[in-house]
């Protein structure tokens, strides 16, 4: 045992000199840690801000989670209100089945009235046969007289057209004065037929209104017929209850003479549907034929006013002729006196030019050079000046930029030097830590020995444990290796000492744990020390930075002004050089029309004589030139005038025209709409009654045996009422679907028509003010022309949709496409940001592309939309 001790005790003395040993290493070596401890905490800012991204990120997936936990919510409440919803129909399919019971009871008593049916669909049958004759009778006529509309349609759209003929030659003939006698006779003819055609739509007319009439009294005869069998069936109803012990032998037809029954029923149904469709129809036709009537009065009105404006035009044309012959007639003679006049006048103008003319030229040319060598001398002192302080600037400038040059290169060696420390700072670190992984190997061979030591003393071991664990803590740190190295030696060398010295050893453990914290913090403290002058190394290298470009860029500002003030003051001394040239030229020049000046005076008086003369015979000239031009501009303006009151009835004619035309299109669509209303109802009441029948079936079934205990009669009655009750509730239901289907549809339309309207009116303001500026074309610019052409347009492009432009001008180059010249239009139409151009669809893009005169589709094939998109974005 003895010799075992000591074998171990040897054992741990040399471990402990090696642990020895490696501590002192580690000691060295802890400057390195703390560099590397200052990595840790450089490492640490960046996870601190990872963190706080990671926060922001966290924030942004808790709000995330909100929106997901409120669409949940929402998703709950749409998932209570279907069920709520499927509970309901649960209830509605309870009803019905019970609806289905009551049926099948009443069926039987529905079997009972087979017979008395079957007598009826003989009788139905024959008058059926009757009204259908009497109906295909109904729908020839109808189409005869649709026919006869069409025709009378055509003559009036004849007469329309002859008419528009008539006013063209009206504006050939005031353009062309010379075929006027072979146009006046083609207008009368052509007046007299439109006269011919109104006066045969008048009698077709007519006929169409007679053929009503008759129409009319066949469809009140029809009426009746179907009243006589209502009457026949309610009697028939009556036999029905008479042979109600006659049904259950016939309970095996029932199911097929039902079936009869019920398609006789739609047949007699269809019949009342057709009478009723035909006589809306002839009442339609019957305001057809008074709207014909009041066209034809309205045109007929129309062509005796066209024929008194003609006969008008025709006096005013002539009198207005006479006054051109005679305005022409005096301003031939005008012309020729004005002619006189301008020879005499140049005759005194060239003697004029001759002798004055060149002395005041000289004069002024003096003045000239005069003012010119001034504003050269005071250019000169300005430029003198401004060069002078241009120099100094540039002095100061140089100064300047050697003082930044001094800095930046300063700043430059500052910077190698921090990353030379850098670098030796990273291998320091990476070296403590190779140094670092070494001695905790040693150490862990260090404790293997100690716990084998140690197996004998528990006691000691439990206190040195606690030590052991806070020196493994504070050998993280570097300053703390060294102590943990050193109390693990003693351990090893007092290994055989009592429990009193262990107690000993794990207070001083204590203390040198303490010291080992306090050289941590003072580490710690050291670090940051060099941490925050590092940061102002770096602060104070960026400023150098920062000044140091800013000084190379003023440098480069001055060198340029400076280039340009030489520029300048060389050109200034060129300048001067020619205005002394010029100066000394002048001053020749002024001696000599000095002298000029004597001889000029003299032939003054002659000429001013001679001027006053031409001035009166110009005078005169003047005096009935104004004249003639007065008389020609009085006849220019009751032309106009008379234009203008035959554009007025020309557009008025257009008006009531395309008036007439929409109340056409608003009657036919009227018809089509009240023609698929009268479809649909027939259908849903089709479907009403297969209904009826079903429920019928399945309450006949059910109440059965309840009926048999009841009388024939009673029966009869309260199944008439039932079924009554749930007729007038089927079709309330039906009426109110009818009327809110139709209300609907008909402000559909409604606004349909009224977009179409409003599109309609546009495009003939566009036509007619373009007609208007053709008639301008010759007196403008072709650019000018163009973009009056633009404006006009502009209306027809909706800015609702594209927005105003509020001031605002882009650059619309920008996109791909446009030229200067496409940009001028855009302008003018009052697109001019990129805004406006995002926001165009296609059918926009087309608007616009027809408005500018672009070519067709160009627009929406080069995407400006999508071009003027991407730049704002």
């Amino acid at each position: 045992m003895a010799d075992g001790k000591g074998s171990n005790a040897a054992k741990d003395k040399q471990a402990a000199d090696a642990a020895k040993k490696a501590a002192d290493a580690a000691k060295k070596k802890a400057d390195a840690a703390k560099k590397a401890a200052d990595a840790a905490k450089k490492a640490a800012d960046a996870a601190k801000k990872a963190a706080d991204a990671a926060k922001k990120k966290a924030d942004a997936e808790k709000k995330a989670a909100d929106a997901a936990k409120k669409k949940a919510d929402a998703e709950k409440k749409a998932a209570d209100a279907a069920k709520k919803k499927a509970d309901a129909e649960k209830k509605r399919l309870q009803e019905q089945k019970k609806a289905a019971d009551v049926a099948s009871q009443e069926r039987t008593a529905a079997e009972k009235n087979l017979e008395s049916a079957k007598k009826a669909r003989d009788k139905a049958e024959q008058e059926l046969k009757k009204t259908t004759e009497s109906i295909k009778e109904t729908s020839k006529k109808i189409s005869d007289l649709k026919k006869s509309k069409s025709t009378t349609e055509k003559d009036l759209r004849n007469q329309d057209s002859i008419r528009k003929r008539a006013e063209s030659d009206l504006v050939r003939k005031k353009r062309a004065s010379t075929a006027e006698a072979k146009q006046l006779e083609n207008l009368e003819r052509q007046v007299k037929s439109v006269k011919a055609g109104l006066e045969d739509s008048k009698k077709a007319a007519s006929e169409a209104k007679s053929r009503l009439e008759k129409e009319m009294a066949r469809s009140s005869k029809n009426a009746k017929k179907s009243g006589d069998l209502s009457k026949e069936l309610s009697s028939l109803q009556g036999d029905l209850k008479k042979s109600q012990n006659e049904h259950m032998k016939a309970e095996k037809e029932l199911s097929e003479e039902s079936k009869k029954g019920a398609s006789e029923k739609a047949r007699l149904q269809q019949a009342t549907d057709s009478l009723r469709a035909l006589r809306g129809k002839i009442s339609e036709l019957a305001k057809k034929v008074k709207v014909t009537r009041a066209r034809t009065e309205d045109q007929a009105k129309m062509l005796k006013d066209f024929e008194g404006r003609l006969a008008e035009e025709t006096k005013a044309k002539a009198e207005a002729e006479k006054r051109l012959e005679r305005a022409k007639k005096e301003t031939e003679s005008a012309i020729s006196k004005r002619k006189e006049a301008e020879a005499k006048t140049k005759g005194a103008e060239k003697t004029y030019q001759s002798t004055v003319k060149p002395r005041k030229d000289a004069e002024d040319r003096a003045k000239r050079a005069d003012s010119d060598r001034k504003k050269a001398e005071r250019e000169l002192e300005k430029r003198e000046v401004l060069r002078k302080k241009a120099e100094a600037e540039a002095k100061k400038g140089v100064a300047d930029r050697k003082a930044a040059e001094k800095t930046k290169t300063e700043a430059e060696k500052t910077k190698t030097e921090a990353e030379k420390a850098r670098d030796e700072s990273i291998k320091a670190t990476d070296k403590a830590r190779a140094i670092l992984t070494e001695a905790r190997t040693k150490l862990k061979g260090i404790r293997e020995d100690l716990q084998r030591a140690e197996i004998e003393r528990k006691s000691a071991q439990d206190k040195s444990a606690k030590a052991k664990t806070e020196a493994e803590e504070l050998a993280k740190k570097a300053a703390s290796s060294k102590a943990s190295a050193e109390s693990a030696a003693k351990r090893v060398k007092d290994e055989n000492k009592a429990g009193k010295e262990a107690k000993a050893r794990y207070a001083e453990h204590q203390k040198r744990g303490e010291g080992a914290k306090k050289e941590a913090a003072e580490a710690d403290k050291e670090k940051e020390k060099s941490l925050s002058k590092l940061g102002e190394v770096t602060k104070a290298k960026q400023a150098y930075q920062r000044r140091a470009s800013e000084e190379s860029k003023k440098r480069e500002a001055l060198e340029d002004e400076t280039r340009q003030k030489k520029k300048l003051t060389s050109d200034t001394n060129k300048k001067a050089e020619s205005e002394a040239k010029m100066k000394a030229e002048a001053e020749n020049k002024a001696k000599s029309e000095a002298q000029s000046h004597k001889k000029a005076k003299e032939d003054l008086k002659s000429e001013t004589e001679a001027w006053k003369e031409a001035e009166k015979e110009l005078g005169k000239a003047t005096g009935a030139r104004k004249k003639a031009q007065a008389e020609e501009a009085k006849a220019r303006k009751e032309k106009e005038a008379t234009q203008k009151e035959h554009r007025d009835a020309k557009q008025s004619r257009i008006e009531a025209e395309n008036a007439a035309k929409q109340e056409e299109r608003d009657m036919r669509e009227s018809q089509r709409l009240a023609e698929g209303e009268a479809k649909a109802r027939r259908d849903l009441e089709k479907g009403i009654e297969e209904e009826e029948k079903r429920q019928k079936i399945a309450r006949a079934k059910k109440k059965a045996m309840a009926k048999k205990k009841l009388s024939a009669e009673e029966l009869a009655n309260e199944e008439a009422r039932k079924r009554q009750a749930a007729k007038d509730k089927v079709k309330k239901k039906a009426e109110k679907r009818r009327k809110k289907a139709e209300e609907a549809r008909q402000r559909k339309s409604l606004a349909e028509a009224e977009a179409e309207r409003e599109a309609e009116v546009i495009k003939l303001e566009v036509e007619m003010r373009l007609n208007d500026l053709k008639t301008q074309e010759g007196s403008m610019a072709k650019e000018d022309y163009i973009n009056a052409r633009i404006k006009i347009k502009a209306i027809t492009v909706d800015f609702s949709v594209i927005g105003e432009s509020e001031g605002r001008d882009d650059d619309l180059q920008q996109i791909d496409g446009i030229d200067d010249a496409l940009e001028k239009r855009l302008n003018t139409l009052g697109i001019t940001t990129l805004d406006q151009l995002s926001k165009m669809g296609d059918d926009m893009s087309d608007d616009v592309n027809d408005a500018i005169e672009y070519m067709p589709g160009r627009i929406r094939r080069q995407l400006w939309s999508d071009q003027a998109k991407i730049l704002l974005e």
